[in-house]
């Protein structure tokens, strides 16, 4: 392992929010061998199949995010047992709830699934039970870890809870279809004031950024990767200031020791505002880089909630 981010990566590998869906996805995968194709759903009508209420909403493109999730380690799931899930998903869409929500997770996963053998399993198996959800339609839920199911053919919802949302779910933020046009990965938060500065915060970054809503994107080419980050702040005068503390910010990871060089990335650029909206363009990290981030933040913003 790149001595650069082995340490860190060993400090945060337990990735608990998104290993239980890892799981189940290894029971359903492990009963075919046959190869995904790129899935051809409006993203829209992904995300609907969330429920509101979310820290967090991710879009993941599979095979274009594929060295980064290599690179992350889940709990309870071997190298070649994630490779195996992997090998047989498109693409993903997830959110992430605060404590005390019907929820922690929700995610609605698209690939070539082998329905037939996986619910009969769920059916032999003595750990999983049949439920009825609130909306009518029945899934399997594992007691045991707490994960639920509902599976088909080229697509399947996993939860800590009900997997099924009353419709409408939720709707894609106004621009947000424009802004993550050709990314591999891209997702907003709203409310994002605390899981942004909480992430801030464990990294000594001295920064308190006022953000109503945070969009961000992952790019790819090649072997490196590059992140856009727009940051919607309550007025013009806010985001104006906002300039001068990332300025300031910058200084500061100039002079930072080597170890912040993965986060000292997220300053690589000078912000460029818009009216409220701050953007930040990241510097390049390779697969690896990019994969400690991630889980960086989940640990020290996502799970904080």
């Amino acid at each position: 392992m790149n001595s650069k981010y082995g340490k860190a990566l060993q400090i945060t590998k337990r990735f608990s929010l998104l290993a239980s869906l890892f799981t189940i996805l290894l029971v359903v995968s492990c009963a075919s061998r046959s190869n995904v194709k790129t899935s051809s759903k409006d993203r829209n009508a992904e995300f609907a199949l969330l429920a509101p209420g979310g820290v967090v909403y991710l879009y993941i493109d599979v095979p274009g995010t594929r060295p980064v999730l290599d690179r992350i380690s889940f709990e309870g799931i071997q190298g070649s047992q994630g490779a195996q899930i992997l090998d047989r998903t498109t693409s993903a869409v997830a959110a992430f709830y605060p404590e005390g929500m019907p929820r922690r997770f929700l995610a609605a996963v698209q690939g070539r699934y082998p329905s037939f053998q996986a619910k009969l399993s769920f059916t032999l198996s003595p750990s999983w039970k049949k439920r009825r959800s609130e909306t009518g339609a029945s899934y399997w839920h594992a007691v045991k870890n707490g994960v639920s199911v509902s599976l088909g053919s080229s697509s399947a919802l996993i939860s800590d809870g009900d997997p099924f949302v009353q419709p409408p779910g939720v709707e894609t933020p106004e621009g947000f279809e424009e802004f993550c046009r050709g990314t591999v990965m891209a997702g907003w938060m709203e409310d994002a004031s605390g899981p942004l500065n909480n992430f801030l915060a464990s990294m000594e970054i001295p920064l308190q950024i006022p953000a109503k809503q945070v969009f961000f994107s992952l790019y790819t080419s090649g072997q490196e990767y590059e992140t856009v980050i727009q940051i919607e702040t309550p007025s013009v005068s806010q985001a104006k200031a906002l300039v001068t503390l990332f300025s300031m910010a910058r200084l500061f990871m100039a002079n930072a020791e080597a170890s912040l060089g993965v986060v000292a990335v997220l300053f690589a650029n000078p912000p460029v505002q818009d009216g409220p909206y701050l953007r930040l363009h990241t510097g390049s990290l390779d697969a690896q880089g990019i994969a400690l981030l991630f889980t960086m933040f989940s640990l020290y913003s996502i799970n904080k909630n």
